[in-house]
Formats: structure tokens, sequence, C-alpha cells
């Protein structure tokens, strides 16, 4: 896939024949769905690119898409009258979605933002559905995506109730190793519960060690 830009700030995508994404190449190896499905699957998912901090969903608006990674960094946070909190990073083959917006018609919790340029492949509400009554293998493939999901959830909970900064900090770099690449420290140090004068010690800390 190559992304050309236009002049007006629109781009087009180029689809090279027999390469397929990354994400469908995941989905692929993962569930093995039949080729229907899998066109099915290729013909609704559509591409669409965010420059470095455009939002994919903003908080208080309501979201009819979902989203899964092909390439980049996003944050999910939340905006209070005093600070933003960041609630969690999305890396390649994570889902983006605000659940309450687009599962309930709910105005959005959180906000959704590309750190870097990053490409999404995205379902409308009608196509998802479509997808989840039509392919098996799709139903498959997001059911074990929420899993994970709730996983990570719980293990980042139990973190924030049991483990004190330093192992917290210190677990999401084993996760993450290129984190400082591509994440500004004051985001990690928000979704951290530190400041950013605690993490710049403990980063030093482990330069020494």
């Amino acid at each position: 896939m190559r992304i050309n830009w236009l002049a007006n700030g629109i781009f087009e995508a180029v689809r090279y024949p027999k390469i397929r994404m990354r994400v469908l190449t995941n989905l692929v190896k993962l569930i093995n769905p039949p080729e229907a499905e899998l066109a099915m699957m290729e013909e609704r998912l559509h591409l669409k690119v965010l420059r470095k901090n455009e939002h994919f969903v903003r908080q208080g608006h309501i979201s009819s898409e979902v989203a899964l990674v092909e390439r980049g960094t996003m944050r999910l946070y939340i905006e209070t009258p005093d600070k933003e909190i960041c609630k969690d990073f999305l890396f390649e083959n994570s889902v983006a979605c605000s659940y309450d917006g687009f599962f309930f018609g709910q105005a959005s919790r959180v906000s959704i933002q590309a750190l870097q340029e990053t490409h999404l492949l995205v379902l409308t509400k009608d196509d998802f559905h479509y997808l989840y009554e039509n392919c098996p293998g799709w139903q498959r493939f997001w059911n074990l995506l929420l899993v994970e999901q709730l996983m990570k959830t719980d293990s980042r909970e139990t973190a924030l109730l049991k483990d004190p900064p330093d192992v917290r900090f210190r677990n999401i770099l084993e996760e993450h190793p290129l984190l400082f690449s591509r994440i500004p420290l004051q985001y990690i140090a928000s979704y951290l519960g530190i400041t950013r004068e605690t993490l710049s010690r403990y980063r030093s800390r482990m330069l020494t060690d």
C-alpha cells in the first residue's frame, strides 16, 4: 500500500498487487478464514490515514466507526477540567474504538489521537454488523481481540492497585521496548500516574543499572 498526499490534504491509497496489509495477514495466521470470508472483510475494511495529532475519536462525540491499527501509534485519554489523563496506548494490531459510542450510541468518554502518522483499517457500524452476522471468521477474530483487550485492561488496573510506579515503569518497557521513541514523555508519565520528573529519574536509573 502506498499513500499519495494530494494538494488539498486528502490522500489516495494505492494497493500493490499480492500485498496484504499487516492486520489481515495476522488475521489469516490466527483464524485462517475461507477466501470468500476474507474477500468480504477486504471489501468492507477501508484505509484511513491520520496525520500526527489528528483525532479518530473525540470525547463527548458519538463515534460510528471502529478501527484496527495497521501502522502507527495512538493515545487514548480522558479530558478533565484540570488535565488530560492518558488511559492507554494503541500500537499495530490494536483496536481503536469508543465502545460506548459505537455499540450504544452514547457520547464517548475518551478521545483517541494519533501520535504520529497512523494508518487505520476502518469499519462503519453497518459493515461491522454485516461481517459479524455473515463471517464466522470475523466473529472469532473480533472475540479474540476483545478478550485480549479485557485482559490488558484488567492487568493495568491490577498493576495500578498493586505495583509501585517503578515496577509499572519496568513492566511497560518490557512490553513496549520502543516506547520512548514513539511516545512523548508527558504521556508516558500520565499513563503511569507519576510526574515527568519522576519518570526522568526512573529512566536515568535504568541507564546506569
